[in-house]
């Protein structure tokens, strides 16, 4: 599926396809990388979507009775979901960025999101996909198998506890979870990085969301103006961006999160080994811990004695840990962020792995070594004999490849001074090319050579 996105912020227009395992954003500053991210988030998360669509009685029955019920999908009913979660971005694009609603027309009256897809291609991709396997909602797993029927079999676990909450939390949320999933296929849920990733878990007590909402309700219960108290049972603080608020709440529960590992658990490993040389640990009191191999064992260090690049790829290492799921789409802003060099190549090395195993990936950077390993990547999934022996000379592990039918490059820059273009960027078997940087890089290294041979021979010609 394409999304296009019209006059948001410095963007002008840019369109992009969320059936690629990868989308790279780069540019200079101030070009709407960011608002991009921000959208494509809002787009896809899960957190945001309606619920109370029910799922008929006989069904539920059935599935108490036998823990496993098949149900008929209803695209068409699911295509008019769709329509309605997607209309209701752009009047909500002020919760997104945390601005005041009066601002919000201002800033966003020109603002276009638009599906490429008719109803028609709709139903064939629903119906081509192919599912087996586990989801959560709420705090219950299950199992859901879909062929190329329109039909979708739910199984559920032996231990699952189904009393009253259960019943209720399956009434009202399961279809539409289950819809959100299947409508944005291949992706079925997101999650975000934003660069005020560092300060999550540095501060997520001072920041925390449910701290915040508690000081909201207050208010509000003491404020003289009329309200729906009902409202506040649906209601959440709009205290920060959608991104930065459900990073918080992530942070608020990880007591919780860290009860189960997901399928991505040897990546975080993996992280932590060859970029952390620790692990990073969360403690009894929900607190992240980092126990470094240069301390004594049994012995952690808190967030705040943390260095830089534990601060920064904590959140994605117990991301990895616990939370990921296949066909997740990770959102990563700036993953350069506090990280060495080589460090950046470890980590886009680790990233190729994770979209040849299924997750997808938007990544808006400006590092030229990111790049270049990308590039690199992209010419090491050739078949070609001696690029099998050169990845055999270098060590490179097996997945570390992209495959440049799987990627898209997205150029912003400002072409005129207003709104900034975004180009597609040609990408061959050798990779691609950013100008901006390349540019800078080539003047750079005249600037360089100008004056190491005037210092060493007297003439700059």
């Amino acid at each position: 599926m394409k999304v296009q996105i019209k006059n948001l912020g410095a963007v002008k227009d840019a369109t992009i396809d969320l059936s690629k395992k990868l989308n790279i954003f780069c540019g200079g500053n101030s070009t709407g990388k960011t608002y991009m991210a921000y959208i494509l988030y809002a787009i896809t998360s899960l957190d945001n979507k309606s619920l109370g669509i029910s799922v008929d009685k006989k069904y539920i029955d059935d599935l108490l009775e036998n823990n496993e019920v098949e149900i008929p999908l209803n695209i068409s009913k699911m295509f008019d979901f769709m329509q309605i979660e997607n209309n209701k971005i752009k009047p909500n694009l002020w919760k997104l960025f945390s601005i005041p609603e009066s601002k919000s027309k201002d800033f966003f009256s020109k603002t276009e999101i638009i599906f490429h897809e008719t109803k028609e291609d709709f139903v064939n991709r629903i119906e081509t996909i192919e599912i087996d396997e586990v989801i959560k909602f709420h705090q219950y797993s299950l199992k859901i198998i879909k062929d190329k029927k329109n039909k979708i079999k739910i199984c559920l676990f032996e231990d699952t506890i189904k009393n009253e909450e259960f019943l209720r939390y399956f009434d009202i949320a399961f279809l539409p979870m289950l819809y959100s999933k299947l409508i944005y296929y291949p992706v079925m849920s997101s999650t975000i990085f934003p660069v005020e990733r560092n300060s999550i878990f540095t501060f997520n007590k001072e920041l925390s969301i449910k701290n915040n909402e508690k000081y909201d309700l207050i208010k509000k219960l003491s404020s003289t103006k009329d309200f729906n108290r009902f409202d506040l049972l649906f209601s959440s603080s709009n205290r920060y961006p959608q991104p930065i608020r459900d990073c918080l709440k992530v942070a608020d529960d990880l007591d919780t999160i860290k009860k189960t590992n997901s399928i991505y658990y040897d990546f975080a490993l993996k992280m932590e080994e060859d970029l952390l040389d620790g692990k990073v640990v969360v403690g009894k009191e929900g607190d992240v811990e980092f126990s470094s191999n240069k301390t004594p064992k049994n012995k952690t260090l808190s967030f705040h004695q943390s260095s830089s690049i534990v601060k920064t790829l904590a959140g994605l290492v117990i991301y990895l840990k616990y939370s990921a799921k296949k066909n997740d789409l990770v959102i990563i802003d700036e993953p350069e962020l506090n990280l060495h060099p080589d460090n950046q190549i470890k980590l886009t090395r680790i990233l190729a792995q994770l979209i040849n195993k299924g997750l997808n990936l938007v990544v808006s950077t400006h590092s030229d070594y990111i790049l270049r390993e990308i590039n690199n990547l992209i010419m090491l999934s050739s078949n070609d004999e001696e690029i099998k022996k050169i990845k055999k000379e270098y060590n490179f592990k097996k997945g570390e490849y992209i495959n440049k039918d799987d990627i898209d490059v997205h150029y912003f820059h400002y072409r005129l001074k207003k709104q900034a273009d975004v180009d597609l960027i040609p990408i061959s078997e050798y990779g691609f090319n950013i100008p901006s940087i390349d540019n800078e890089i080539e003047k750079q290294n005249k600037l360089t050579d100008d004056l190491y041979y005037t210092l060493r021979f007297g003439n700059n010609e």
